[in-house]
Protein backbone atom coordinates (compact mmCIF):
# COMPACT_ATOMS: atom_id res chain seq x y z
CA UNK A 1 0.00 0.00 0.00
CA UNK A 2 1.40 3.72 -0.62
CA UNK A 3 0.58 5.93 1.59
CA UNK A 4 0.43 9.50 0.66
CA UNK A 5 0.83 12.39 2.95
CA UNK A 6 -0.30 15.70 1.66
CA UNK A 7 1.42 18.79 3.60
CA UNK A 8 -0.09 22.05 3.17
CA UNK A 9 1.89 25.25 3.99
CA UNK A 10 0.80 29.36 4.00
CA UNK A 11 -2.75 29.80 3.54
CA UNK A 12 -3.93 26.69 2.39
CA UNK A 13 -3.75 25.10 5.77
CA UNK A 14 -6.17 27.81 6.78
CA UNK A 15 -8.12 26.85 3.56
CA UNK A 16 -8.32 23.38 4.29
CA UNK A 17 -8.41 23.84 8.40
CA UNK A 18 -5.61 20.96 8.49
CA UNK A 19 -2.13 20.65 8.44
CA UNK A 20 -2.29 17.45 6.29
CA UNK A 21 -4.60 14.74 4.80
CA UNK A 22 -3.44 11.12 4.49
CA UNK A 23 -4.38 8.78 1.50
CA UNK A 24 -4.06 5.76 0.81
CA UNK A 25 -3.24 3.49 -2.92
CA UNK A 26 -2.77 0.15 -3.78
CA UNK A 27 -0.88 1.03 -7.01
CA UNK A 28 1.52 4.17 -8.27
CA UNK A 29 -0.65 7.47 -8.61
CA UNK A 30 -0.20 10.24 -9.96
CA UNK A 31 0.02 13.91 -8.03
CA UNK A 32 -2.66 15.45 -10.47
CA UNK A 33 -4.69 12.35 -9.40
CA UNK A 34 -4.02 12.71 -5.50
CA UNK A 35 -4.81 16.87 -6.02
CA UNK A 36 -8.12 15.92 -7.84
CA UNK A 37 -9.27 13.28 -4.87
CA UNK A 38 -8.62 15.91 -1.85
CA UNK A 39 -10.50 17.90 -3.89
CA UNK A 40 -7.08 20.51 -4.32
CA UNK A 41 -7.50 22.73 -7.02
CA UNK A 42 -4.22 23.05 -8.85
CA UNK A 43 -4.81 26.88 -9.81
CA UNK A 44 -3.72 27.19 -5.43
CA UNK A 45 -0.59 25.44 -6.00
CA UNK A 46 2.53 27.13 -6.78
CA UNK A 47 5.19 24.55 -5.87
CA UNK A 48 4.68 20.51 -5.13
CA UNK A 49 7.98 19.04 -3.43
CA UNK A 50 8.13 15.26 -3.27
CA UNK A 51 11.10 14.44 -0.56
CA UNK A 52 13.81 17.08 -1.59
CA UNK A 53 12.61 17.63 -5.00
CA UNK A 54 10.13 19.76 -6.72
CA UNK A 55 7.55 18.25 -9.12
CA UNK A 56 5.15 19.09 -11.84
CA UNK A 57 1.63 16.92 -11.34
CA UNK A 58 2.41 14.26 -13.54
CA UNK A 59 5.49 12.93 -10.91
CA UNK A 60 4.25 9.15 -9.95
CA UNK A 61 4.43 8.54 -6.69
CA UNK A 62 5.63 5.07 -6.62
CA UNK A 63 6.19 4.87 -2.51
CA UNK A 64 5.00 5.84 0.37
CA UNK A 65 5.87 10.11 0.02
CA UNK A 66 4.71 13.05 1.58
CA UNK A 67 3.76 15.64 -0.83
CA UNK A 68 4.33 19.22 0.29
CA UNK A 69 1.87 21.78 -1.06
CA UNK A 70 3.09 26.18 -1.60
CA UNK A 71 0.69 28.56 -2.33
CA UNK A 72 0.46 30.77 -5.23
CA UNK A 73 1.63 33.99 -3.70
CA UNK A 74 0.27 37.24 -4.89
CA UNK A 75 1.63 41.38 -3.73
CA UNK A 76 2.52 44.17 -5.05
Amino acid sequence: MIKVKILFTGYLKNKFLTDTIELNYEKPVRVHTVLKEAKISPADVWIIKVEDSIVKEDYLLTKSNEVKLFPVIGGG
